[in-house]
């Protein structure tokens, strides 16, 4: 009974464009457009991580499912001296989703279960996009105005924010407002205008994601919509809290 699931997902967070590794290419029904960023002066351009993360809770009545995806790919388009003319796309590989409910090997059972209800294996389903259409709430606009702090051989300018975008998750679109902390990462001394060397996105709220909404729900392998069953609604949850870990570094 470990593995009915449906995880709700996205997450989460900004960037426009994929990276060009054969690895996650993705084709343009699974991604969400996002508006470009003006060009101005301190815009950068700069390439999610690989191995950016997101994590999934889903407390259920009789049951925590939590599960989390190890990939991901996308760009941001930062604009330094006005950060909420930000913009860009983020995109989640799915088919890295596992769970680890347990602790042991019904956590094997249960991620072929929740990929199966995802679709995972398939294209475009496999990929969750977040395009990022806003950005308000934040704690300093102009990254050079920001005191740093010390952090070894770094200085760390910190910024809170809320981004607005369009989550595309098995083929349905839903908006989602999304708070979250950018740590950017400079050498110690940098002027403060120069362009970080990395940026870290973390999530200050779970992004709740309602299942039904994007119609995840139980299937076979080979894709048939199972029904409902008591034993089911009891376990798993009927929404999942989804928190992101992105980081980026400039594009080349």
């Amino acid at each position: 009974m470990m593995g009915r699931f449906r995880f709700a997902f996205a997450l989460l967070v900004c960037v426009v464009g994929c990276s060009k590794e054969e690895s996650h290419e993705s084709p343009a029904a699974s991604e969400t457009t996002a508006p470009a960023a003006p060009q101005l002066p301190m815009t950068w351009r700069f390439v999610v991580d690989q191995k950016s993360t997101t994590h999934v809770d889903m407390p259920g009545a009789k049951q925590h499912i939590q599960g989390a995806t190890s990939a991901a790919t996308g760009s941001l388009d930062v604009v330094g001296n006005d950060l909420a003319q930000s913009r860009g796309s983020v995109m989640i590989d799915l088919s890295t989703f596992s769970t680890s409910t347990f602790g042991n090997q019904d956590d094997a059972s249960q991620t072929k279960q929740a990929r199966s209800w995802l679709e995972a294996g398939k294209e475009p389903m496999r990929w969750a996009s977040l395009a990022i259409r806003s950005i308000d709430r934040l704690s300093a606009t102009d990254v050079s105005k920001i005191v740093p702090t010390k952090n070894g051989l770094e200085d760390l300018r910190k910024v809170a924010m809320t981004i607005h975008g369009d989550l595309l998750l098995h083929g349905a679109k839903v908006q989602q407002d999304i708070p979250v902390e950018a740590t950017l990462h400079y050498p110690t001394g940098a002027a403060a205008d120069s362009r970080p060397t990395r940026i870290e996105i973390a999530s200050k709220d779970p992004m709740r994601v309602v299942l039904k909404q994007v119609d995840v729900q139980p299937r076979d392998a080979q894709g048939k919509v199972g029904r409902w069953t008591a034993d089911l609604l009891a376990k798993v949850s009927p929404y999942a809290d989804v928190t992101v870990n992105v980081e980026a570094t400039p594009a080349s």
